[in-house]
């Protein structure tokens, strides 16, 4: 057996393999594996992942991702490494433990102090998936602790219609939302900068630049400031977002949103209740049949417009 680095020729037999192991409920196509890896070059490390191969050929694979020298955000950790994905062939998971303590090991000697797995800037998973049970078993088995559990939530949009309650709630506070166009995106970013100075930021800049136009970002506003966003992702989105991830393999019209936040100024007033049914109806407006948040734990929240659990995962994370 052979542990070598990722080579950009692995690509085509990670991706069979990863659908042999994930496809079911984790299709991965090469186009969101590049935006993933390729297209995220300040964090994802191909010199720090590694495949295990026999005469056959590979057998695992593990990715990782570092923070840059230059924090991307704000406070970013910068002795905190990821595991972006352990893949390993089905029933080989003893050998996939061999890489995996390779890769702690190497991160280690570098100074990191901290993994995680999943969870990484332009991330497959916010954890691991409690469907893959044996992949969890491995991870624990290598020090993992575990945590909370996060979860995804679908909502089918044939019947949705806003809610007259979110409609009210707008109409008495006289607030608008619109998407943001071109002159809106300073106070878009002042806003972000404010409210939500890290990853949330770091995201939406990274998006507004890949975009033919802000639009796909929904704005909470007044005459004077930004007081809320709501990320978009329809079919036709030129970046994949997280909720688009896994429904574009089984839906013709998918679609994506989130994440969502409101100024601290007009919380309590129903607004981000309102900015959530607002940005599903866009969505189905722009031709979208269904629809996933990510990476939430706000079960009530999004359930009280319909949505319901779709995938699940386990926050793990390791001292080293």
């Amino acid at each position: 057996m052979l542990i070598r680095t990722l080579r950009r020729s692995d690509t085509p037999q990670l991706l069979d393999l990863w659908q042999r192991r994930w496809g079911r409920l984790f299709s991965l196509d090469e186009a969101l594996w590049n935006q993933q890896t390729l297209g995220d070059p300040e964090h994802s490390r191909p010199d720090l992942s590694s495949v295990l191969e026999d005469e056959t050929g590979p057998v695992a694979f593990v990715g990782v991702k570092t923070p840059p020298p230059v924090p991307a955000w704000p406070k970013q950790d910068p002795q905190k490494a990821w595991i972006s994905y352990v893949l390993v062939e089905p029933g080989r998971e003893g050998e996939g433990q061999r890489l995996l303590e390779h890769t702690l090991s190497a991160l280690r000697a570098l100074g990191y102090t901290r993994v995680a797995y999943g969870s990484d800037p332009a991330h497959f998973f916010p954890g691991v998936p409690l469907e893959d049970a044996e992949l969890e078993r491995l991870l624990l088995d290598a020090g993992f602790e575990p945590g909370s559990v996060v979860q995804d939530f679908h909502r089918s949009l044939a019947s949705y219609t806003i809610p007259e309650k979110a409609r009210s709630d707008l109409e008495h506070s006289g607030l608008e939302i619109v998407p943001c166009g071109v002159d809106e995106v300073p106070g878009l970013l002042r806003f972000l900068g404010e409210t939500f100075p890290g990853r949330w930021y770091y995201d939406t800049v990274r998006r507004l630049a890949l975009e033919d136009h802000p639009s796909h970002v929904l704005i909470l506003r007044s005459q004077s400031e930004v007081l809320g966003f709501c990320q978009l992702y329809p079919t036709a989105s030129r970046r994949i977002g997280p909720g688009l991830y896994w429904l574009r393999g089984i839906s013709s019209h998918p679609s994506g949103l989130g994440p969502i936040g409101i100024s601290q100024k007009v919380r309590g007033m129903g607004l981000g209740m309102a900015l959530l049914a607002y940005g599903v109806g866009q969505l189905k407006d722009r031709g979208a049949e269904e629809t996933v948040i990510d990476w939430t734990v706000l079960a009530e929240f999004y359930g009280r417009l319909g949505f319901r659990p779709w995938r699940s995962y386990r926050i793990l994370t390791r001292v080293l």
